[in-house]
This record gives structure tokens, sequence and C-alpha cells, in this order.
């Protein structure tokens, strides 16, 4: 089948490129011709330009298209989002099911499984409607996702090996040597093309690893494997024949770039001249691209590679030719299902040593873009492919999973996600990143003790995390007060008047395009940030009532945030405030039907409150008071004034609660501790168990934090658990929270509390 979304093996060399326009005037049909070519960048510049002129949802609706094919999600979501909210929204009949596209890849699932739900309710288009059922399916699997029972950890090279361009497929030769492919720019002159003035190529680097593990800075690779015209990427070893694998690429037509693989064998003393494979691994009119080498138990080369040939499943697929040494490669054979899918799979890695296929696919169930998987297997018997987790797999496209043969818990991996280095737009470009895997998480001694994680995710449960936001000082300027008698909708209505407020703020900003910019950047945070959660809210109180009254017990937590302008100690008062301003509008809900369900109240609505002040507060975010343009009115600093309902737990009977213990309702306050050095905590609980027992699972929320131990569950004393907190990094701070989550054994519910702590300096 082929798709309408452009498969990422043309993307990924498109990302980080700005091409050189030949001039900057308003012209549509410059813009148009530039997105035909594949050259969206360039397509975006024309079209802001005439945007400026023609503020319409059609030319709103070209941006939107070409940020998304250059992978900008959140400018993309943007625009999408003044499309579909326009009076003229019916015209653009594909708009919502891309507007759920790009809150998918901005890592929201819930408001991405609403907006394809209302989608396929007019859906005009077979493929995109196909494609949005199986989104629904894979938003819903995010929702209801558990903890991985393998935990990595991802590291960023930085400059090293990575750019403001595209970096991609690092894997390493022998134990210290990366080799990988980079874009970049070679001057053309006396280009007549209107498009472009220069050629972009991807081109093989190398990186030596230094003790760390990190790759020292790299150089361009000498061994005959770059092409001066085409794109040169992809690199797969074959340490066994002494063969390297690679893809050679057509520059021009970045709508297609029909790709080719080519291999070099090293012999008396040196890489020989590359040449394309034989038989029909490379058929004309069709790509044939990501290499990958596995062995027959004779040592026989499989070559894994990805194709859009016919007679696949649908989209690009993986499929492998056997290379008998010496002689024409066997017939290439389609992998087929379950690896395979009406999607596309993309470059596959043969782990040799433990009979492992790792590849990405934007079909399988997922996180958002492509996912990396891994199925267990050889040529064709393929066990059903397993998502790699949250840790390896990101909202952005995760690709080019690769294993180090020297040590098997590393490798590289290829990502666009928020921290990869950008040209614009932070999540445009491919980054490489390194993963190591840090622990593995043990099963339990018996079934009977698996964890059971909470009932199935609801309606209520796909509206989570529900953000509500606060202008500056709001609820009740200067109080030292930690509580309220305003409620939430009170001051919503008031901020929802200050728009032209946060606008006039920034009028002496440089120019009228970067006013603009800011114009549009604070009118899309009143309308989706703002009212669009405050509408979420609306309908989460309805649910809530409806559970309470079907007899359910639940728990939540509502945590609140600050910006940076004020004193921490401050700050916290804030937060406290914007809490009790939830919890006011809760017991205020239609009358206060909800206070008979409330704590002291019989106890079936319990609230957990958590105020972080600013310690969460992103630090690129002003604490000047002197540029309130900054520091008040910006949408940075507007976003970090909000409170959020973090989490909504049914307790559904005595039996499945961690009835014994006596867990707080509110953050356990645990004393002050001294920066740059360790801290030991004991945390004391209370317990009514009337047999010794135990605890079968506990663990902190974060990596700064060990577990020391805990003492049995003995009738008659308390249930005593050791931490040590990691301080020497820390900075001061008046509050910090620490999540700690619980489980009794023989249990079923795992229940998290909150210890707070105030950091001091020496």
């Amino acid at each position: 089948m082929k798709q309408i979304i452009t498969p990422l093996f043309v993307i990924s060399l498109l990302l980080g490129f700005c091409t050189t326009v030949r001039a900057q005037q308003p012209d549509i049909a410059a813009g148009n011709e530039a997105f035909e070519m594949g050259y969206y960048k360039t397509a975006i510049d024309y079209y802001l330009q005439a945007y400026k002129i023609e503020r319409t949802p059609a030319v709103a609706y070209k941006i939107a298209e070409a940020y998304r094919l250059s992978n900008d999600y959140e400018m993309a979501l943007r625009y999408y989002s003044t499309v579909f909210n326009s009076p003229q929204a019916m015209a653009f009949p594909h708009c919502e099911y891309f507007l759920a596209a790009m809150h998918r890849n901005n890592g929201s699932a819930d408001s991405a499984l609403m907006h394809y739900k209302n989608y396929l309710k007019g859906a005009i288009n077979a493929e995109l409607e196909q494609r949005a059922r199986q989104e629904m399916l894979a938003c819903e699997w995010v929702l209801d996702s558990v903890e991985a029972s393998q935990h990595y950890t991802i590291e960023h090279p930085g400059k090293t090996v990575n750019s403001a361009y595209s970096e991609s497929g690092a894997v390493l030769m022998g134990d210290s040597l990366l080799l990988y492919s980079s874009m970049r720019e070679v001057a053309r002159p006396g280009s007549k093309n209107a498009i472009y003035t220069d050629l972009v190529l991807m081109q093989i680097f190398q990186a030596q690893l230094g003790s760390d593990g990190l790759p020292d800075n790299a150089t361009l690779n000498s061994w005959g494997l770059n092409s001066k015209e085409k794109h040169s990427c992809n690199v797969a070893l074959d340490p066994v024949h002494q063969n390297i694998y690679f893809t050679l690429c057509e520059p021009d037509d970045f709508s297609t770039i029909p790709c080719e693989i080519y291999v070099s064998h090293f012999a008396r003393g040196k890489w020989q001249k590359a040449k394309k494979l034989g038989g029909d691994i490379n058929m004309a009119g069709y790509t044939s691209t990501h290499p990958a080498v596995g062995y027959l138990p004779d040592s026989t080369t499989i070559l894994y590679f990805s194709s859009d040939r016919p007679g696949g499943v649908g989209g690009m697929d993986i499929w492998y030719a056997i290379l008998p040494e010496g002689k024409t490669p066997g017939e290439c054979i389609n992998l087929g299902t379950p690896v395979n899918t009406i999607g596309n799979e993309i470059t596959p890695f043969y782990d040799n040593n433990r009979e492992r296929l790792y590849f990405s696919s934007d079909w399988q169930l997922g996180y958002g873009g492509y996912d990396i998987f891994v199925s267990e297997g050889m040529r064709d018997s393929w066990q059903q492919p397993v998502n790699m987790g949250p840790e390896i797999n990101s909202p952005a496209n995760d690709i080019y999973f690769t294993v180090n043969s020297v040590e098997p818990n590393s490798g590289f991996l290829t990502s666009n996600r928020r921290g990869s280095y950008f040209v614009s737009g932070n999540t445009c470009c491919n980054d490489i990143y390194a993963w190591k895997l840090s622990r593995v998480t043990p099963k339990p001694r018996r079934a009977s003790e698996e964890p059971i994680v909470y009932q199935q995710k609801t309606a209520i449960h796909h509206l989570l995390p529900i953000k509500l936001y606060f202008h500056n000082d709001e609820p009740d300027p200067k109080s030292k007060l930690a509580t309220t008698t305003t409620n939430y909708f009170q001051t919503y209505n008031r901020y929802m008047f200050m728009r032209n407020d946060y606008k006039n703020a920034h009028t002496l900003a440089n120019g009228n395009v970067v006013y603009d910019s800011i114009c549009d950047a604070i009118d899309y945070f009143f309308d989706y940030d703002v009212q669009y959660n405050c509408e979420r809210f609306e309908r989460f109180l309805d649910l809530v009532l409806e559970d309470l009254k079907m007899g359910h017990r639940i728990s939540m937590t509502v945590a609140g945030y600050a910006s940076p302008i004020h004193t921490s100690s401050y700050n916290e008062l804030i937060s406290k405030r914007r809490i009790a301003s939830i919890v006011n509008q809760i017991m205020e809900y239609k009358k206060g039907i909800l206070t008979k369900y409330m704590g002291t109240n019989g106890g079936s609505l319990i609230l957990r409150e958590v105020a972080y002040g600013s310690s969460h507060a992103d630090k690129g975010v002003s604490a000047d008071r002197n540029k309130q343009n900054m520091s008040v009115y910006s949408v940075e600093a507007a976003k970090e004034r909000r409170i959020e309902i973090l989490d909504y737990q049914y307790l559904e009977d005595d039996s499945s609660l961690i009835s014994c213990l006596h867990l707080p309702t509110r953050a356990m306050h645990v004393g002050s501790y001294k920066v740059g050095e360790y801290a030991d905590i004991k945390v004391t609980l209370k317990h009514t168990a009337l047999n010794e027992t135990t605890l079968d699972f506990i663990s902190v929320g974060s990596k700064d934090v060990t577990i020391l131990g805990y003492s049995k569950i003995t009738p008659g004393r308390d249930l005593v658990i050791h931490l040590r907190m990691d301080n020497r990094k820390a900075e001061p701070a008046v509050s910090r929270f620490l999540p700690v989550t619980l489980r009794v054994a023989g249990e079923q519910v795992t229940q998290t509390m909150f210890l707070e702590y105030t950091l001091e300096r020496q």
C-alpha cells in the first residue's frame, strides 16, 4: 500500500537542511515548487512571507504541512490548530487527522486520541481512516502502558559527532571506531536551479571512542565510500568476510530519493573500490537501503535491508537475500508478518549473538513517529515484535538502533527527540545517541505476586494530565497565606481577558516579524493551553462524579507550580494557593455535590497535594522583575504558572488497598539537608498488620536517591524505610518532593506517597 505520509528514509535525509532561497518574496507558487521537490524549509520561508499579507486558513494549512514534513511538530501543531479553529475548517477535511498526529508527536496521546476519534466521524480518505484507527490503538496502548522490564540510560554524545543538521546510522567497528553519516552542504558554484544554490549530501564520517566511551572529534571517512555526487550513508559491517555495505542515494529529487546498496571489500591492506550489489537487490525504479548483516550457520552472509519494491506487505518493508561469497546474491525474500506491516518498517539491525532483529516501524503500537522494536528469530521465522520501551523510544522518530559487538549491553540509536541539536524547531533534526542497559526489573517470585496495575484506562484517564494556568501571583496577589477562598474558574475568567495585555507587553519587540510571531504564540497559548485544558477540567469533574456515584473509591494527585520571578519560599505559597483554588472548585462543583465524598466525609475521594513552587521551572525562564515582558508576559513564563492533575487511581475495596499502611494524604516533611553531601532519610510509617509481612515492591522517583533497606511489617512496630540521597550536585531549595511507591506482599494495588524536604547551603 502506498503511504500518504512521507516515509522517514526520505525525511531523514532532509532533516536540518536549509536551502538558500533565491528571494524572500511572498510567492505562494515558489513555495509550492519548493514543497513539491521536498525543500520544506524553503517552502516555509515563502509561505510565512505570504502569510504576513494573506492570513488565511489556506496559507496556514500550507505552513502546517511544510512544518510537519520537516518534523517541526510544535509549529505544525500551532498552524493546524489555527486552521482547525477557523470558520473555514470544513474546507480542510484532513486537518484534524494531522492535528491529532502532531499532538501524538508532541507526547499528548490523550489529545491525539480525542482528535483521531473526531476525525473518524467524517473521514473521507480510506488510507488515513485506516491509519487513524491504528493510531487510536497506539494512543490507548501508550495510556495503558506499564513499566518496562528493562531500563536504559540514553546519552547525547555532544558536538564531537552531532551538529545542527542531521546525523544518523552510527555503528561501532571493532571496539573503538564509530562510523556514521552526517548531512553537509557542499558548494556548487554556478547553479541555475531556482530553488537552491548548494548541494547538500549525506557523507560518512568516523570518530574514535575515548576512554569514557564517547566519540572524539569526527573526521570525514577516506576509504572511498563517499561520493561527490550522491548521498553516502547507512553503513553495515561484515567483519567475517571483511565487507562494508552502504547506500548511495540520488541527491536532487528530495521527493523520492532513490537509493541503492553497494559493497566494499578489504583486501591488500585497503578498502577496494565499491561495487553495486547484483541480483535483484537493487531493483530499478525502487529504493533499496538500510543494509544489515546476519550469518547462516556456515557463516554465509544474510543481508537484511529496507525496500519499497513490489511484493511486500506495504510501504517500506524489510527483506533479506543470501550472499554466497563470490556469487550472485540469491532471491530477495520479504520477512512478512509479524515484522512487516502495511505501514513502514526501516533501519534493520541484526544482533547475531542473540539472534535478534531490531528495526523501526511507524505502524506497530508505539509512542509516536517511528519506534524501535525487537523480534527474535532468523530468516523466515520471527516472533511477535516487542516495543523497546519509553526510554529507547520517544514521541518523535527513533531509528537506526545498533548493538555494540564488544559491549552487547550498549550501542547507538538515531532520534530527532527533544534535546537534539537543530536549525529551527527543536525536533527538526536527527542526532546520534548512545544507549546502555542500566538495569533489569526482577520478576516476582510467584505468579500471584506479579503487580496488578490499576484497571484499564477509562475516559477520565485519557484526559490526564490536565494543566490549568494562572496569571502571575494569582490567586490573591501578595498574600502570605497558603490557602485561598477563590476558585479556579474565577481566576480563569479574569485570565482570559488578559490576552491583549500579554500582547501589549511585547510592542517593543524587534520588528513586525518578531512581534507577529509572539502574538501568534500568545493566541495559541490562550486558545489551546488555557481554554482547552479548562474545558477538559469541566469534563473531568463530570466523570469524577459518575465514578463516585458508581461506588468507586478514588485517589488523585494535584501538583502546583510557579514561575521563578518570586523567591522560592513565596513560590511555594503561590503553588499551595493554586492547589487550594482547584480544591475549592471541586468542592463547589454542582453546589457542593462532591464534598460528601471528600476525605473527611466518607473518604471516597482522596486528594494528594504536592506544591513544587518554582523548583521544576525551566531554567531558561526569566526571573528579572525589570523585564516583565519576559518574566511575566512571555508564554514560557506563563506555562510555568499552573497546577496539574497528575494521576487518578481506583481503590475499589479494602482487599485491593494497602490497607494495613497509614500513608499520608499530603506530602510528609522529612527534614532539612545540606547540598554538597549525602543525606540519610528515615521514613517511619504506621500500620495495622495483624500478621508479619513485608513490602514486595518499593521504588523512588529520583536517580539520586538509593533505597538502603526497609524493615518487615511486624505487628506492634512501625515500618521503617531507609533512603540515601546524593545532594553533591543539588541546588538549594525551600521545598522539594520525592515520590515513593509501595506495595505490600499479597496485595494488589501499588500506591505512591510524597516526601517533602528542604536543601540548604553548607
